[in-house]
């Protein structure tokens, strides 16, 4: 607004509350007038209704008495001149004004009579409102009569001075003079209102943002039907679940004792191991046997786990469940499945979200787990002579990330290489024989570390091939040495995986039907001892990932051994039967994480058992290495005596 406008809005105000104070100022004159014209009325009106009953004096004075008031008439003070700057033609006190005029004083003694009363409702006026520019007078602004700004006030009728109170009725457009004492309580009154408006104000917005809370729409069955068919809802919300899982089941051990020496013998044997946890889903997995479990390289914390067929009808035969091992909760990453038994598992090591089975039909199943929502196999091998036709016993991913290969083992000793993005048919395949040229009824296999062509494969009669897969005939890989020592089949065999100051690469364990363990040496052959600790068959065997000399077996009577061969030869540091006492459990699959600081076990119930080791089987000493050395020239030593007795 300009300058302009605003003065003639400013003097458009005056005019108007010029205009309010004149006709007040009528008003009083009138009221004054009416006041003085009641005698004359009063006189007219007694001589006019000579019906009407009247009362004496003394009528009057006895009634009174009744009621316990004099009849004398109390003279009031005179009341004290106005406040210095009053204007006394606006202020008008009624008291006042009859003690000065000889005819209001007359007033004071007037005959009582009944009369009869008339009632009549009349519309209340209404009340001005105006914005405080309206109500701004510059002359007051200007000497600064106002100290709270350009507002205006109203006064009751009882807030005019008369001998320090208030009494009668004013504006303050009527007042030339400030109040000072007044406006200062009046200041304080309008911050008390102003703090308590602004209380006010925060209270109710908190309300209205919980009203706004509480007053969310619930969604409709036709809304949540078609959130529950949206898939990138459903991966969206899966997600999201599985973080907050996460963050939730995130553990920290508050008891750890930094003082203890993490190289402290165990004072019983079952002190080595603990168990912490047991992967269960009523749904997919009871009375499943577990046929194999494979760790994800990129992602350590997830456990994939094979399972076998169950008696259920209208289930699917094969079942892979991924599960989250970090987690305190039991939970399943991705759950997939197949119409064909899976009879081992592996992740694709360079290849982070794909997952590879092999199956009872002999094909090779690939599933993806970005695609939650799928179950099924993304791809899958045909079923054909060139490729598998049998079980497919063991599955391996070999090499680095730029030279690698899948290698897949089945139950009638085919080997085939495959490129994972191609399933159609194997790069190549070839069949294992023997040394005498008989084919090999492969179960398990195991290459060393960092090796893409030399291997090793247990068979059923007990024996163990030693072949590599470069080979002058393109059909048949024929074996180079053959290692005998075992009666029964061969339930698990691994190199060893620790890697330290001294290279036992060329070390590897078996396990077999015959009840026992065997260390074997792919470069002395006089290298061999056996363990033959186990009551039952032994199912699987792994070595320690971190710790040279421990490895674990388990066997069909549910019994968990942890051998550490630097604190013993002749038996296992640890021994642990699984479940409860009386019960008979079938333990299947054994593998180790990759920080060796869990074991983890499977039974014929769909059951994973997690195992805490203790730390002395995982937090090294220096010497552990050079220890084992020597333990393993000691076994050769006694190996070369008993030899030279048997002879």
């Amino acid at each position: 607004m300009s300058s302009e406008q605003r003065k003639l809005e400013l003097d458009r105000k005056k005019q108007k509350l010029a205009e309010l104070k004149s006709q007040r100022r009528r008003e009083e004159e009138a009221r004054v007038q009416n006041l003085l014209r009641a005698p004359a009325v009063n006189g007219n009106a007694q001589n006019g209704s000579s019906s009407r009953q009247t009362l004496s004096s003394d009528q009057v004075e006895e009634i009174l008495r009744e009621v316990g008031i004099s009849a004398e008439p109390t003279i009031r003070e005179e009341s004290p001149a106005p406040p210095r700057g009053a204007h006394s033609e606006n202020h008008l006190d009624p008291m006042s004004a009859s003690a000065s005029h000889p005819r209001i004083s007359s007033l004071l003694s007037v005959d009582l009579e009944f009369s009869t009363i008339q009632t009549a409702s009349t519309d209340n006026k209404d009340s001005a409102i105006y914005s405080k520019g309206t109500q701004t007078d510059d002359e007051r602004i200007s000497v600064g009569e106002f100290s709270l700004g350009s507002q205006e006030f109203d006064y009751d009728d009882d807030m005019i001075l008369d001998h320090g109170q208030f009494r009668g009725r004013a504006h303050s457009h009527d007042q030339d003079s400030p109040l000072p004492i007044y406006n200062e309580e009046i200041a304080k009154i309008l911050g008390q209102a102003k703090h308590v408006d602004k209380t006010l104000t925060r209270q109710d917005t908190e309300e209205k943002k919980t009203q706004t809370v509480q007053t969310v729409q619930p969604l409709s069955e036709e809304e949540k039907n078609r959130l529950t068919l949206d898939p990138e809802f459903l991966d969206s919300f899966n997600r999201s679940c599985k973080i907050i899982g996460r963050a939730l089941n995130e553990d920290i051990d508050i008891f750890i004792n930094y003082t203890k020496d993490p190289y402290e013998k165990a004072v019983a044997s079952d002190d080595l191991l603990h168990l912490a946890q047991v992967y269960h889903d009523d749904t997919w997995t009871a009375k499943r046997l577990v046929t194999g479990m494979a760790f994800s390289e990129h992602h350590p914390d997830l456990l994939a786990v094979s399972y076998g067929p169950c008696d259920i009808p209208n289930e699917p035969p094969g079942v892979i469940v991924v599960w989250n091992t970090k987690s305190k909760r039991i939970t399943a990453e991705f759950i997939v499945y197949c119409q064909s038994e899976i009879q081992s598992v592996a992740f694709a090591r360079f290849h982070a979200h794909l997952l590879l089975a092999g199956c009872e039909s002999g094909q090779i199943c690939v599933w993806d787990n970005r695609l939650t929502s799928r179950k099924l196999p993304i791809n899958r091998s045909p079923l054909t002579t060139q490729a598998h036709t049998q079980p497919v016993s063991c599955l391996a991913v070999v090499g680095t990330k730029n030279a690698h290969n899948f290698v897949s083992l089945s139950r009638d000793g085919r080997i085939c290489s495959w490129n994972v993005d191609n399933l159609t048919q194997p790069v190549d395949g070839k069949e294992l024989v023997t040394k005498e040229g008989k084919p090999a009824s492969a179960t398990r296999m195991s290459f060393p570390i960092g090796e893409m062509q030399t291997f090793v494969v247990g068979t059923d009669t007990g024996e163990i091939l030693a072949a590599s897969r470069n080979g002058a005939d393109p059909a048949v890989i024929k074996t180079d040495v053959c290692y005998k020592g075992h009666s029964g089949t061969l339930t698990g065999i691994e190199f060893h995986r620790a890697s330290g100051v001294v290279d036992f690469s060329h070390l590897f364990i078996s396990s077999s039907h015959d009840w026992t363990i065997k260390l074997w040496s792919t470069k002395d052959a006089n290298l061999k001892f056996s363990f033959e600790s186990h009551p039952d068959l032994v199912l699987d065997v792994a070595w320690s990932p971190v710790h040279p000399a421990v490895f674990a077996s388990v066997d069909a009577d549910g019994n968990i051994f942890v051998w550490n061969l630097n604190e013993d030869v002749e038996g296992p540091v640890a021994r642990l039967r699984a479940g409860a006492e009386g019960d008979t459990v079938y333990m299947n699959r054994l593998i180790w994480s990759a920080d060796g600081k869990h074991v983890f076990v499977g039974d014929d119930e769909g059951r994973v058992h997690m195992y805490d080791v203790r730390e002395s089987l995982y937090v090294l000493k220096s010497e552990e290495w050079n220890r084992f050395a020597r333990v393993l020239s000691d076994m050769k030593e006694s190996n070369e005596e008993a030899e030279k007795y048997n002879l």
